[in-house]
């Protein structure tokens, strides 16, 4: 309805439309009329504006301070306290391990360190024992085909030196008819003294010689019988009795007299041999000794490092332990 209408028709009763509207008007707000009406001013003594005075006010609320009470206090004092242990005890706590962590690794170095070496030095003998053994197989393995040389080395030079003596006596025989002479002296020499009755077999060039120096006469009374054997070898000769017999051809006297030379030789090496030995007794028990003096001086040091280590130990232990009340 306008506000014509209005004017003209009094009273006015509204209609069902305005009754309709008139439910559903609110009622306005005065709260802003309310601060607006603040009377709080600044230095200026002017009004202040709506978001300076909420400011204002919470700032008023917020600086009331309430009395402190006694249990308020005692919170207070036991929070303090409660920080202050726990402080000090992160410090403790850091200071104490910062400080076990550089003793313990100075401590577990030098530990280290000594069984470490021990342990080398035990692994060292170890390993050297293996390889002294090794080689003294390898030295075996090399001194036997050595000794198979030495030995077929040592026929050969026998044989050798057979074909040179028997060839130089062939040379003295063939123009010494004393050899022959000689020869049978030593076959009769080596029968008993009761023998008689001696076949003599040489070689038919040596039968001509004894005759020549024995003549019949003579060698009846000595009752020696020559006979011509072509197998005997000039310079030799076989003397037969009853009883016994002698050889005393040319090639067993030959081998009789390298036989006493090597002899010789061997017993010549064996004195050496044993002198050697001998001598190497003292520097082997020189040697032994210096090594029993290294394992003592070893084990020694070992010991001292060890102690020193517990010396170590027990100082910072001391140091880290509490003072008593």
């Amino acid at each position: 309805m306008t506000k014509t209408a209005y004017s003209r028709n009094r009273p006015y009763s509204p209609d069902p439309d305005a009754s309709e509207q008139v439910k559903h008007w609110h009622t306005p707000d005065l709260t802003a009329d309310a601060r607006s009406q603040d009377t709080r001013t600044n230095a200026l003594n002017m009004h202040l504006p709506e978001a300076t005075a909420a400011a204002a006010e919470e700032q008023e609320q917020e600086l009331v301070i309430k009395p402190l009470t006694a249990d308020d206090i005692e919170q207070m004092r036991q929070a303090a306290h409660d920080e202050g242990i726990l402080q000090g005890k992160e410090e403790g706590f850091a200071k104490g391990y910062s400080e076990g962590r550089e003793q313990g690794q100075q401590d577990g170095f030098k530990q280290g360190q000594a069984e470490g070496k021990r342990q080398g030095l035990e692994d060292g003998a170890t390993e050297l024992d293996t390889l002294r053994a090794e080689l003294s197989v390898l030295l075996d393995q090399l001194q036997q085909p050595l000794a198979k040389i030495d030995n077929r080395v040592e026929q050969e030079l026998l044989q050798l030196c057979l074909a040179m003596a028997k060839a130089v006596i062939n040379v003295e025989v063939t123009t010494n008819p004393k050899v022959i002479l000689q020869a049978l002296q030593e076959a009769v020499s080596a029968l008993p003294l009761q023998s008689s009755n001696l076949i003599i077999k040489l070689n038919p060039a040596d039968v001509a010689s004894v005759k020549r120096h024995y003549n019949d006469t003579e060698l009846t009374e000595r009752g020696w019988q020559l006979r011509p054997e072509p197998l005997v070898e000039q310079g030799g000769c076989l003397v037969e009795s009853i009883s016994s017999s002698v050889d005393r051809s040319l090639n067993q006297r030959i081998q009789s007299s390298l036989e006493h030379f090597l002899q010789l030789a061997e017993t010549a090496d064996s004195s050496e041999h044993a002198a050697a030995e001998s001598s190497d007794i003292p520097t082997q028990q020189a040697q032994s000794n210096d090594a029993q003096s290294k394992d003592a001086q070893s084990e020694h040091s070992q010991l001292k490092d060890t102690q020193a280590n517990d010396t170590q130990v027990k100082d910072t232990q001391v140091k880290d332990s509490p003072p008593n009340d």
